[in-house]
Parts: C-alpha cells; sequence; structure tokens
C-alpha cells in the first residue's frame, strides 16, 4: 500500500488523500492537528478550513488565491506548516514539513488541501491510481 489512499469516510472519492498534520503555535504553545490532505494536482496553493485556521495564531498576508471549485477568495497566511510523507529513492516514506504560505478558506466546506505548492517545494510527485485507490508521493 502506497502513503496515498482514498478518503477515510467518503468511499466514492476517487481523489488521492494522505494522512498527516498541521503544525503551529497558539498563544506561543505548539499545536499539532491530525489532518486528512486532499493531494490536489489542480491547486497552486494550499489551503486549510476557517475552523482549522482558528486552532493557529497565522499572520494575515497581503495576498489572496481564488478557489476555483467556488470561486470563493482564500486570504493567504503564513505560520502553519504542513506535514505530510513521501516515499524516497529506496522506496521508504519519510516526514517532509513545508511552510509555505496557505490559503484559509471563508468555511468550513470541502477538504483540507494539499497543493502542488508544498509538494513541488519538497521535490515530490504524485502517482495515483484511480482505479486502485492507492498511489504515491515520491521523490
Amino acid at each position: 500500500m502506497g502513503n496515498l489512499r482514498r478518503h477515510s469516510t467518503r468511499t466514492g472519492d476517487l481523489r488521492p488523500f494522505q494522512i498527516g498534520s498541521a503544525e503551529g503555535t497558539k498563544g506561543a504553545i505548539k499545536v499539532v492537528m491530525c489532518k486528512e490532505w486532499l493531494i490536489d494536482t489542480g491547486a497552486e496553493v494550499s489551503a486549510i478550513t476557517k475552523s482549522n485556521a482558528a486552532n493557529f495564531d497565522l499572520t494575515a498576508l497581503a495576498a489572496t488565491a481564488m478557489a476555483t471549485t467556488t470561486g470563493a477568495g482564500l486570504a493567504m497566511h503564513s505560520g502553519l506548516t504542513m506535514v505530510f510523507k513521501v516515499k524516497n529513492s529506496v522506496g521508504t516514506d519519510v516526514t517532509v514539513r513545508c511552510s509555505l504560505d496557505v490559503g484559509v478558506k471563508p468555511s468550513d466546506d470541502g477538504s483540507e488541501i494539499l497543493g502542488m505548492d508544498q509538494i513541488a517545494h519538497v521535490n515530490a510527485r504524485v502517482e495515483w491510481d484511480p482505479v486502485a485507490l492507492n498511489g504515491d508521493l515520491r521523490k
């Protein structure tokens, strides 16, 4: 089994997901939240839901992004680290951390998104079989 799989509860969803985490701080205390990341090959930036963002002290930036599925604006923030796994050249899963800016969704609709920005930053690629519902993020 690879490090990508179908959604844990939406069994009819053919898109790749991975269990990982989001790290940051809230009131100077380290916070780690378990996340089920949607690996979104159509997303140029990563995004988290409004309620997930509330768990962290994020810094708002003077930038926005547009969600293609809803057309809603995403306010860009810094201060969050996305944690996920990639398979290295010998086939072993290694944990990587990426602290690029993320979009905060205006609501809790949809999935937490691990976009191509984070995946490219760690020099990984997406391998996904939507029939077998299995795949890998791989270096």
